[in-house]
């Protein structure tokens, strides 16, 4: 046997009978349900996902983008950066979100707050949540949204950010329009 595939043979043989093989337990010792343990792994196999659409309302009309999400700060390029459609999305899903997901849309392609921009907040994990429009202000427990409105933000999105954590800074050269 060679060293690589005796290594190999040694890393498959830990993993298999190491201590990961048991059974898996909660903070408390109690042991987790299949259903349970399936929930830990998830964001492996299914990570959370951000969908842009051509209309209010989510589902309706065409999907003009999608994302996966890793739970790190990312910009979401548009067309010209071979991603979603420029200029195009009215409307967002999110899918396994986490609480604590801050989205950010701008009407500038360099997320500059001199024209229109929203800001989202994920409040409680979201297996699937619509943000049905970026001009409509919400408060809820699902999410809340935040718009700086200068000229309209719907159907004119050029730039799209989202991270786990709150963003620098916030100025808004239009009007708030929050709950």
């Amino acid at each position: 046997m060679n060293r690589p595939t005796g290594l190999l043979c040694l890393t498959l043989f830990a993993t298999a009978c190491g201590p990961e093989s048991e059974i898996a337990a909660n903070e408390t010792g109690k042991a987790l349900s299949n259903s349970e343990q399936k929930t830990d792994v998830s964001a492996l196999v299914d990570p959370p996902v951000i969908t842009f659409w051509s209309s209010t309302g989510c589902p309706n009309g065409t999907q003009v983008g999608w994302y996966t999400y890793n739970n790190t700060a990312m910009i979401m390029p548009n067309s010209s950066g071979s991603g979603w459609v420029n200029d195009e999305a009215k409307s967002l899903m999110v899918f396994r979100m986490p609480a604590g997901t801050i989205i950010r849309v701008y009407d500038s392609p360099s997320g500059a707050h001199d024209d229109d921009w929203a800001e989202i907040v994920i409040n409680e994990y979201a297996p699937q949540l619509c943000v049905s429009s970026f001009e409509d202000p919400v408060n809820n427990a699902a999410y809340s949204l935040r718009w700086c409105r200068h000229n309209g933000l719907n159907g004119k999105v050029s730039q799209a950010r989202m991270q786990p954590y709150a963003f620098n800074g916030s100025t808004c050269n239009g009007s708030w329009y929050q709950l």
